[in-house]
């Protein structure tokens, strides 16, 4: 689903993605950035365009470009969107030099806001998931404040070839102020 949703805050900027993308998205990912999802690396700049161009076409998908100060730092995606009722924030994923620093809280911070406003998305519940191996990111939606509800077992391909167990979290509305209080405090230190 093509979008021209932008959202902004200080040098981080979510903006459409694009398979002009592709070769500065390939640049960034590497084997390590790229565990947990469910495609493998693509081999070359061509592959990467033909991937982002499967994450772009989906119906019920909205995809960004991650940058801070103008760079090509990642992406992230809106996806399994029933208007009014639900998304899943995914697909995500970042340039080493991003992990750990205010871009995913940044990022997350935009995309819930967007999600929850009623003149954006106006859902009431916005779901997280990542590979039940990838502690990494176990820990990084868990420091959002994202509630987990579980691991749903042999739930989808990874990209190693084998069915993969994912961790599942979500935030309802009512919880919202809350957890943008918690993400405001965290960008402020």
């Amino acid at each position: 689903m093509e979008h021209t949703t932008t959202l902004t805050r200080g040098g981080i900027t979510l903006r459409p993605l694009s398979t002009e993308d592709a070769p500065a998205f390939r640049a960034l990912a590497d084997a390590g950035s790229w565990a947990g999802m469910s495609d493998p690396l693509p081999a070359d700049d061509a592959a990467m365009a033909s991937h982002l161009s499967g994450l772009i076409e989906r119906p019920d998908a909205l995809c960004f470009a991650v940058e801070k100060d103008g760079r090509l730092v990642g992406r992230t995606t809106y996806y399994d969107l029933v208007p009014r009722l639900r998304v899943e924030i995914g697909n995500t994923l970042y340039a080493r030099e991003a992990w750990g620093s205010e871009v995913n809280p940044t990022c997350k911070l935009l995309l819930l806001e967007h999600a929850f406003a009623a003149d954006g998305l106006g859902v009431g519940r916005v779901a997280l998931r990542c590979d039940h191996r990838n502690t990494r990111s176990h820990r990084a939606i868990a420091r959002l404040g994202a509630r987990f509800e579980g691991t749903l077992r042999a739930f989808r391909p990874a990209a190693d070839g084998t069915i993969a167990d994912v961790d599942y979290f979500s935030v309802l509305a009512g919880e919202w102020p809350a957890v943008r209080e918690g993400l405001e405090a965290r960008l402020a230190r």
